[in-house]
């Protein structure tokens, strides 16, 4: 079995390959495993304690439907936070990535040796990915948390459940084999998109750190970048939840877009990571039932930005540019 799955990566991803094993040792310190448990530990607890102060603030307890959408609302706020505060790290580690080298003069003999920018910059974007496992791994451990609770809630009452959400959009509600497929699609998006996320921050960073030789213009524009999502996180909440409030006055069209563009590139789907908020956005969004077929797009964009942004940074590196 490792020999079947060593065999599906390509040679820079090899554990035994002295690119990315040099990578891994310039940002590994002792005991490194026992740091990334504990770091997914304290992780665990900002989760954890900052849904429940959360729920307690707000009291949850007495607005929720079932235990999965109770745990949905209290996790929702510091894994929006967590997803945001790790995209924000990947782009500043990959912006920073080459300026070490050049700062040292070793980035041009790098270049050049027998594996060159393609080994080395695809081995640097996996060992940015492996610095932040801690907080990648919290997040993929709470999406399959909420599948779990929407798989429960699936097939309570014999599917009864799917077929009232399913009511707000199909006239044959009746009909599970049109329902189901749509959010069985919708939960495995979800739970792949903050991994496109994080993975083509990372890979833009680099491309950033390859193109730009100025460190203050690189800093410029990574500080552009993060106010640019942190400012695309806060306002596309506060548009969402205005339309779901029903103060929002726009085309269904519009909406549409907003609520893709916000489930795509914002929260990563954690709005309709749960059944009762999914009805909610079905219910007042007649084409509601697209969204998985559009997150999915918006999942294949960001596997092609992150191989897009990877090549274009190695052909820029041997050009000398």
């Amino acid at each position: 079995m490792p020999e079947l799955w060593k065999s599906l990566l390509p040679d820079w991803a090899h554990p035994d390959h002295p690119i990315l094993q040099y990578e891994l040792a310039q940002r590994r310190l002792g005991s490194s495993r026992w740091k990334s448990a504990l770091q997914l530990f304290l992780l665990g607890l900002l989760l954890g304690g900052g849904g429940y102060l959360y729920a307690s603030a707000t009291s949850i307890d007495a607005g929720a439907e079932n235990l999965a959408d109770f745990l949905w609302r209290c996790l929702y706020f510091p894994s929006l936070l967590v997803q945001t505060a790790t995209v924000l790290a990947v782009l500043a580690f990959g912006i920073g990535s080459v300026e070490a080298d050049r700062s040292r003069q070793t980035w041009d003999s790098l270049r050049v040796t027998e594996f060159g920018a393609v080994m080395t910059l695809r081995a640097r974007w996996a060992a940015i990915l492996y610095r932040l496992r801690a907080p990648i791994i919290a997040l993929l451990l709470t999406r399959l948390v909420l599948l779990l609770g929407m798989i429960v809630n699936m097939t309570a009452f014999g599917g009864g459940y799917l077929r009232v959400l399913g009511s707000s959009i199909l006239d044959a509600s009746s009909d599970l084999w049109i329902i189901l497929p749509m959010v069985v699609l919708l939960m495995t998006v979800q739970t792949l998109l903050p991994l496109t996320a994080v993975g083509a921050a990372s890979a833009f960073g680099i491309l950033i750190s390859v193109a730009i030789k100025h460190r203050l213009v690189a800093i410029a524009i990574q500080l552009v970048l993060s106010l640019t999502l942190v400012a695309a996180v806060a306002g596309g909440l506060f548009a969402v939840t205005s339309a779901l409030q029903g103060g929002l006055t726009a085309s269904d069209g519009l909406r549409f877009f907003l609520f893709l563009g916000y489930s795509g590139f914002a929260d990563g789907g954690m709005l309709l990571a749960n059944l009762g908020s999914l009805g909610a956005v079905w219910k007042i969004l007649p084409q509601g039932a697209y969204l998985s077929i559009g997150l999915l797009l918006i999942l294949a964009l960001g596997a092609c930005t992150i191989d897009g942004c990877l090549g274009l940074a190695i052909r820029l590196s041997e050009r000398g540019e």
